[in-house]
C-alpha cells in the first residue's frame, strides 16, 4: 500500500540498484571481462612481474585504477603497447595479515611485496621457492619507498644470479623499525 502512495519518482529512487561493474576492453572494443566495483586486477608484464591494482567505478567509459582515474580505452592501448596482459585477481594472495601487491618470478624463487591491510604504511618484502608454498626471508618496512627499494634489490640479486640471503634467526628479523639488525 505504502509503495502506491509513493510518486514514481521516488519509488525509482528508492528502487535496489544493481552493484557497478568496470568493463575492461582490448583496443577493438571488445570486452575482455566485467570486474565489480571496489575489485582487483593483475597486470602481467612482459617481464613476467605482476602488479595487483583496485579499481573503481567512475563512469561507463573512466575507471580509477591504483589510485589514478584512467580512460578504459586508454588503458587498453597502454597495456597493448608495454606488452602487459590484465586480468581479474581471483582471490587474494596472503603472508600473515600482508597482502602481496607485486611479485616478479626469478630463477628457481619468486620475489613478492606485501603491504599490511590494518596499516597502509607497513610492508614486508619475501622470497619464496617455487617448489615450496611459504615464504621465506621476510623483511618488515614502515615506509613504502624503502619497501620498494628492498624489493628491487633482491629481483636485480637474483637476476644476476646472486645467492638468497642466509636465514635471520626470527627474534633478530627487522619488524618495522627499518633499521639493519
Amino acid at each position: 500500500m505504502k509503495d502506491k502512495l509513493l510518486p514514481k519518482f521516488f519509488r525509482r529512487l528508492l528502487a535496489p540498484r544493481p552493484p557497478k561493474q568496470i568493463r575492461f576492453i582490448d583496443t577493438c572494443g571488445n570486452t575482455l571481462f566485467l570486474l565489480r566495483d571496489g575489485g582487483s586486477i593483475i597486470i602481467t608484464h612482459a617481464s613476467g612481474e605482476q602488479f595487483v591494482k583496485e579499481c573503481r567505478c567512475v563512469d561507463s567509459i573512466t575507471a580509477e585504477i591504483g589510485g589514478a582515474e584512467r580512460y578504459l580505452s586508454a588503458f587498453a592501448e597502454e597495456c597493448q603497447r608495454t606488452g602487459a596482459v590484465i586480468a581479474p585477481e581471483a582471490a587474494p594472495e596472503f603472508y600473515e595479515n600482508y597482502r602481496i601487491v607485486r611479485k616478479m618470478p626469478v630463477p628457481g624463487n619468486i620475489i613478492a611485496l606485501g603491504r599490511d591491510l590494518n596499516h597502509y604504511w607497513r610492508y614486508v618484502t619475501l622470497e619464496r621457492s617455487r617448489v615450496r608454498d611459504d615464504y621465506d626471508y621476510p623483511n618488515y618496512h614502515t615506509e613504502g619507498w624503502k619497501a620498494n627499494e628492498d624489493y628491487e634489490k633482491r629481483v636485480r640479486d637474483w637476476q644476476r644470479g646472486k645467492p638468497p640471503r642466509p636465514v635471520v634467526p626470527h627474534e633478530l628479523r627487522n619488524r618495522g623499525d627499518d633499521s639493519e639488525a
